[in-house]
């Protein structure tokens, strides 16, 4: 005899299962599947919001930013997180992977910078950014006078425009300080530059002359000297035209031009000053595009920088 036949019929009455967690075709999702924890209204039941959120993947919930009772840097907090709550994994993958990269370049280059440069001075490192490279002066002759140095530049077959001297004088340094076109602000100075132009290789003082650091390109009738922090306002010395006059006292030795017409003399397309060969030394305004052989640089702060 086997084991005893239980008859179906006999057993007790079983109710349908409760509504709440009853599952049928109508609660298909649109992505082609069904959900055994929603009810027949198609609504989830017994999950926590954070778990419908993650269910659903984007269906509608009450951001963490707007729960009840939080304090205002909660709810900044929250807000941050709802934000990053749209954003796939991938993209937050490349931000984590860019924001550690910046941070190992920024080791890095700490880790490179010169030992000596941590410990510079503020004005060690302005003549660093102005004067990188150090000693910039392209084999010409460096020569001092009054704890200033100077250079003399140019040849017989130069033909330089007053702007391009001053941009060929900007590019060299010496001694960790920019250069510029000279800054003359006494007759001594003045001479000496003159004595060393007119030793120069193949100079003549019959035919070639020099362009200095001086112009009224700002404001026609009024000359300044153009040097460092002063590229744009110049340091102002004269005003007028030949009858004009010396403004604070300052050092001027005006000559006159090659057809023997004193100087300045107003002319609007005369802009710029040279030092000239045939009158030895004296300054003449010239128009700023036409061209000489020469021009002198200096270095250091220019003595036309000090108060009178």
């Amino acid at each position: 005899s086997g084991p005893a036949r239980v008859d179906p019929d006999s057993l007790p009455h079983r109710s349908p299962l409760p509504r709440r967690i009853h599952s049928t075709a109508s609660s298909m999702s649109d992505a082609g599947g069904f959900s055994l924890l929603k009810d027949d209204d198609n609504v989830e039941v017994g999950l926590t919001p954070n778990q419908q959120m993650r269910i659903n993947n984007g269906t509608t919930h009450q951001p963490r930013s707007n729960v009840l009772g939080a304090s205002p840097l909660e709810m900044q907090a929250h807000a941050a997180l709802d934000s990053c709550n749209g954003l796939p994994w991938k993209h937050l993958t490349l931000l984590y992977i860019l924001a550690g990269s910046a941070f190992i370049t920024a080791l890095v280059a700490v880790n490179k910078t010169p030992e000596g440069e941590l410990s510079m001075s503020g004005s060690d490192l302005y003549t660093k950014s102005i004067c990188p490279f150090g000693d910039l002066t392209w084999g010409d002759e460096v020569f001092q006078f009054d704890d200033h140095h100077y250079q003399i530049i140019g040849s017989k077959d130069a033909s330089v425009s007053w702007r391009e001297a001053a941009m060929d004088a900007n590019s060299r340094c010496y001694g960790g300080q920019p250069g510029y076109l000279a800054n003359i602000d006494s007759e001594d100075e003045n001479d000496y530059l003159y004595a060393k132009l007119s030793k120069k290789p193949h100079f003549s003082a019959n035919t070639h002359d020099a362009w200095i650091g001086a112009t009224d390109m700002k404001n026609e009738g009024v000359f300044s000297w153009i040097g460092p922090k002063h590229l744009i306002n110049g340091v102002k010395f004269w005003e007028g035209d030949e009858n004009g006059q010396a403004i604070d006292g300052r050092y001027t030795n005006w000559g006159q031009d090659s057809s023997g017409q004193s100087q300045p003399d107003s002319n609007g397309e005369e802009d710029c000053i040279e030092m000239r060969g045939a009158s030895p030394g004296r300054w003449n305004d010239k128009n700023c595009y036409q061209p000489n052989e020469f021009f002198i640089v200096e270095f250091g702060t220019p003595a036309t920088s000090t108060d009178h």
